[in-house]
């Protein structure tokens, strides 16, 4: 199943606005990507990378620590407001830099930093998972909204609620490890573009023969114009 969706997706994976894969390109820091990912909870990434742009100009190119820790809350809080819910996310940034230093962002064991990033308020297993996977290359599996849905609706999951370590746990068994980070991305494209939460394009998707479809009735289906024909590989499940 995951091969049928690189396929679909490929073209649209360095083109599409990760913020890490956005982060890379514009050669910003570890913190900076971080921040970033922060930024992007409950946000379009077109709006967090607005907040993160206003963050690093406004500090002359450069977001670092000290220059964050020295920065009064209300201003963080303005410069980042484009990203939405700007109050707690300026916080969670505080936090993180009251916590962490920018070296132990790279220098720290994973079990180490994975410990530390933790237990900053505001900085949820996702974020730890985006970061991990996006910037330290550690093989793991961030866990979204549209990635619950899907393998929900999949029959990957058996329940909306799974809690995030079983979802991960599950997904990490049947994909390989230089493929996860890969697997993420085209998941949440493919839930942005086909299956949406609301009206999913069903007749579109390239693994429809694949999907138990999963708390999706025939009337809430979108229409389309046509079905897809297109070149598939082996997957998940």
């Amino acid at each position: 199943m995951v091969d049928k969706l690189i396929t679909k997706y490929s073209s649209l994976l360095e083109s599409d606005s990760f913020i890490p894969t956005k982060a890379r390109r514009a050669s910003l820091t570890p913190l900076e990507s971080l921040i970033g990912i922060i930024l992007s909870q409950n946000s379009t990434d077109r709006n967090a990378w607005r907040a993160l742009e206003n963050l690093i100009n406004y500090y002359g190119g450069r977001a670092t620590a000290e220059k964050i820790n020295n920065t009064d809350l209300r201003v963080l809080e303005s410069l980042i407001k484009p990203a939405g819910l700007y109050r707690s996310k300026a916080r969670a940034i505080k936090n993180l830099v009251s916590v962490l230093s920018e070296e132990e962002l790279i220098s720290l064991d994973v079990k180490e930093l994975k410990e530390k990033l933790a237990s900053v308020r505001g900085v949820g297993p996702k974020t730890i998972d985006v970061f991990l996977a996006s910037i330290r290359g550690v093989p793991t599996f961030p866990i979204d909204t549209h990635i619950r849905r899907i393998l929900y609706r999949l029959g990957v999951i058996d329940k909306k609620t799974e809690k995030y370590e079983n979802i991960r746990s599950a997904v990490m068994s049947q994909i390989p490890p230089n493929k996860l980070l890969t697997t993420h991305y085209v998941l949440i494209i493919h839930g942005r573009s086909i299956c949406r939460a609301r009206n999913p394009r069903c007749p579109e998707c390239p693994v429809e023969d694949l999907c138990e479809k999963r708390g999706i009735s025939s009337r809430q289906i979108a229409p389309s114009p046509k079905t897809p024909n297109l070149k598939y590989c082996d997957g998940l499940r």
